[in-house]
């Protein structure tokens, strides 16, 4: 009984800790959605690299067809 006693309050407050600290990681996951504007689209990642992919052949042909 001593035993039990004895670990019960560090493992209560050490529940108490990661409770706290799982709640604090998932609020900060909605920090920066909500920052953004909410009238702007958010641009996908998938577009980013294909518009850069685009500009770059396009530079590209330019230089070759150019005399």
């Amino acid at each position: 009984m001593e035993t039990l006693k004895f670990w019960a309050r560090p493992a209560v407050l050490a529940a108490l800790w990661i409770a706290a600290a799982s709640f604090t990681l998932s609020e900060l996951t909605t920090v920066v959605p909500s920052l953004r504007p909410a009238s702007s689209p958010v641009p996908r990642l998938g577009d980013a690299k294909q518009r850069t992919v685009r500009a770059r052949a396009q530079s590209s042909n330019r230089a070759a067809v150019a005399p």
